[in-house]
């Protein structure tokens, strides 16, 4: 069963280490709680645009209302990431919580963020996946489908 993940990333031609374990997992979910709130609020107001409902606009409808919580919200799903990146790179390299975000940033501006955010994704669900005994038992068939 495979607990954990590792991965190598090259940034600015130097290599790094990234591992995670779940260990990891809930540091980050410990230090990333507060904006994983503003996540969530963000996930609520996109569920509010999205319910299918026609938004009523009158003469005092300011189109930017939930411009700021958007925003917001934003900055507070890259600020995991960047905790996730320090959380990944302290086991080998011990950096502090301000030398990773640098080294993300320079990341993101090598790579691109799409790819360092899903990077650190694959890493959460390979920490989280037990291939091997998924692989090895037979299916309950109470269970449903989860995709």
């Amino acid at each position: 069963m495979k607990e954990f993940s590792q991965e190598v990333i090259e940034i600015g031609g130097k290599e790094y280490t990234l591992f995670l374990n779940r260990t990891g997992i809930l540091a980050w979910e410990k230090y990333s709680r507060r904006e994983n709130e503003e996540v969530w609020k963000l996930r609520e107001l996109y569920n509010k645009i999205n319910n299918n409902e026609e938004e009523v606009i009158n003469d005092d409808t300011n189109p930017f209302e939930d411009a700021e919580t958007l925003i917001k919200s934003e900055e507070s799903t890259l600020k995991t990431y960047k905790k996730m990146f320090w959380i990944l790179l302290y086991t080998n390299h011990k950096l502090s919580l301000e030398e990773a975000e640098k080294l993300f940033d320079k990341a993101c501006e090598e790579y691109g963020r799409s790819q360092v955010i899903a990077l650190e994704d694959q890493m959460v669900d390979d920490a989280n996946t037990d291939r091997v005994t998924n692989e090895s038992t037979k299916k309950l068939p109470a269970l449903r489908p989860t995709k």
